[in-house]
């Protein structure tokens, strides 16, 4: 039997939405950009020392970014709250930014975020073709823009084109257990099986399978649950082997180089290490979720800085996951359960004083 509806209630309905949208003007006010409201600089180390990291937004949705909505769609958002905000972050995890866009993998909202902060517009990827995502984890861009997303449930790579059009998908269940991170160079596919104690490497031509190296164990090349995957100017991968509470190091034929780090409570040790990224200098970044912090580390696994502690501040985190550093050095963190997006910026001794470093406006 068809559902009536009283001509009474859309009414009041409409009355609804118009009486909202009066109220919401056409500049955006839901969050602004910190970098608009910052009064003071927050650098690691603090002064006097010389400063090496320095905080600079935190990005939470489309609109920290100045994208537009519609009055209508607005008053969507006010009357139904944050879950029927499109552009909001739920629990972002992945990150990867570079050519004037970010993009944010969500699993807590089955879809990957496009934030074009150059043509100030937001988009999301949802589907690979008519399936559509349940856990994406990892992202990365190649330099024709297409887009290569690993679903740790769907237990494959999504390859998409600039605009987010799918165009094909590469591993399958009989190859993948759980994929995670995922690192591209020109010729290869690196994907991360967290189950599978194992990198699986693809051919980045056609999407064929190469061969995969680790295996579940302790010794020097095995894993343990190993989450991300980073590759360094120098061409090498750095691992993240969660469980093993160490980073490894691999030249691009998944030779092992070398490791460092121990499970333990104290600086420079892990508890649950996730996210890493190598900045221009060589130095390895590290996000632990149970420290809440980003470890800096030289390439002997020296620690050299920490920045961020717990909290929901500027520069605080809950929970950390991915770790993305792009060209001009700035550090992407997915603080994931404060649901944004926190950048930071790497200054060498040349931007000490801040001279010349511009965050993502």
């Amino acid at each position: 039997m068809r559902r009536y509806i009283r001509p009474s209630t859309i009414a009041l309905f409409v009355f609804l939405i118009v009486m909202i949208g009066s109220c919401v003007t056409p500049e955006i006010g839901t969050q602004e950009s910190e970098l608009r409201t910052r009064d003071s600089v927050i650098v690691w180390p603090p002064p006097p020392l010389t400063p090496k990291v320095r905080y600079l937004r935190s990005i939470a949705g489309s609109a920290d970014l100045g994208l537009k909505q519609s009055w209508f769609k607005k008053a969507i958002d006010t009357i139904f709250g944050k879950e029927g905000k499109e552009g909001v972050m739920v629990r972002p995890y992945g990150v990867f930014a570079d050519f004037g866009r970010i993009y944010v993998t969500d699993p807590g909202a089955y879809l990957l975020h496009v934030f074009d902060t150059k043509e100030k517009k937001y988009s999301q990827i949802k589907k690979a073709g008519k399936e559509e995502l349940i856990s994406p984890i990892g992202v990365a861009v190649d330099k024709n823009g297409e887009i290569y997303l690993s679903d740790s449930i769907l237990k494959r790579v999504f390859v998409f084109d600039r605009e987010g059009k799918y165009i094909r998908d590469i591993g399958s269940p009989d190859i993948f257990l759980r994929p995670a991170g995922i690192a591209i160079d020109n010729e290869r596919i690196y994907v991360v099986d967290t189950h599978g104690h194992r990198v699986s490497v693809f051919s980045k031509k056609d999407g064929l399978f190469l061969f995969s190296f680790g295996k579940n164990g302790t010794e020097q090349g095995d894993f343990n649950y190993p989450t991300n995957i980073f590759i360094g100017n120098d061409k090498h991968l750095y691992i993240t082997d969660s469980m093993n509470f160490r980073i490894q190091i691999f030249d691009g034929d998944g030779n092992f180089l070398s490791a460092f780090g121990k499970l333990g409570d104290s600086s420079g040790n892990f508890s649950k290490p996730k996210g890493i990224a190598v900045d221009s200098d060589g130095h390895i970044y590290v996000a632990d979720a149970h420290f809440d912090t980003v470890q800096i580390f030289d390439n002997t696994g020296r620690l050299l800085l920490s920045f961020g502690t717990t909290g929901r501040g500027k520069g605080e985190m809950i929970l950390p996951a991915g770790v993305f550093i792009d060209g001009q050095d700035r550090i992407y963190v997915a603080d994931s359960y404060n649901n944004r997006i926190q950048v930071f910026q790497y200054l060498k001794d040349k931007d000490s004083r801040g001279q010349g470093v511009e965050g993502p406006r």
